[in-house]
């Protein structure tokens, strides 16, 4: 399943969040990725002469998951270049001698801001987003994430900024430390909000599912072919499939 984001540029904190979560993810950016580093490059070695093949990120990220991050500042050649891994799950390559396919089983979640930098709801998902009809036909999902004006929602994005960076200022950690030394008693702040679930336990609970979910497509396959199997009639019998004579 392939997903893109249209929202403010605070989109990165989540990809960020799922590289972290996912049990094999590949950030990369739109500015820094071209077309060869999201499928695969051909090197040569100057020692040997000979040609490697190396895979890129889509490459890498196989039976995971890629994070593409401003997605629509790529460029229109290197955003058609993904678009069989996204289509069929393999990157074809023919260089340099070099004639082969290349698995790339990942699901692609890509981030772009909205034109102006704001997302206009009266306008089209592509009205809003630089992004052509073909790339957005091979995604999934098109998600829309609105930055709604919210005086209370305000102030606790500014806090929670605030308490984050006030956290890990090294200068707080000097003095803590000093406290301690000279055997002062220092107040723990709570990092963690205790509604909220610790990022260690999704990875394992994502890892669970994934594994569940292979062993369910397995034994749902296996059943369909026992399936296949009871309801299809036998064949026909053939000429030489008839008893002779002899053995009547």
């Amino acid at each position: 399943m392939h997903v893109v984001c249209a929202s403010p540029p605070f989109t990165s904190q989540c990809l960020k969040y799922v590289e972290k979560t996912a049990p094999r993810a590949v950030f990369t950016t739109g500015k820094g990725a071209s077309a060869v580093g999201l499928t695969a490059a051909v090197h040569k070695d100057p020692m040997t002469g000979e040609y490697t093949l190396e895979g890129g990120a889509l490459v890498l990220a196989d039976q995971g998951t890629c994070l593409i991050d401003e997605f629509d500042k790529m460029n229109d050649q290197d955003r058609t270049s993904i678009h069989e891994a996204m289509e069929q799950q393999s990157i074809s390559i023919s260089k340099a001698g070099i004639v082969t396919s290349l698995q790339a089983r990942c699901s692609v979640i890509a981030a772009a801001n909205p034109i102006g930098g704001r997302y206009d709801p009266q306008k089209s998902f592509s009205d809003n987003v630089a992004l052509t009809d073909p790339i957005l036909q091979r995604f999934d999902v098109l998600c829309v994430l609105q930055d709604t004006v919210d005086p209370v929602n305000d102030e606790r994005l500014a806090q929670f900024v605030i308490k984050s960076h006030g956290r890990s200022h090294p200068k707080k950690h000097l003095a803590a430390m000093l406290a301690r030394a000279n055997g002062e008693k220092v107040e723990e702040e709570a990092d963690v909000d205790p509604d909220i679930i610790p990022q260690d336990i999704i990875k394992k609970c994502v890892l669970v599912c994934a594994r569940a979910r292979v062993c369910g497509v397995r034994q749902a396959h296996m059943a369909a072919v026992s399936q296949v199997h009871h309801v299809r009639p036998p064949p026909p019998a053939s000429v030489q499939q008839l008893p002779h004579q002899e053995d009547l």
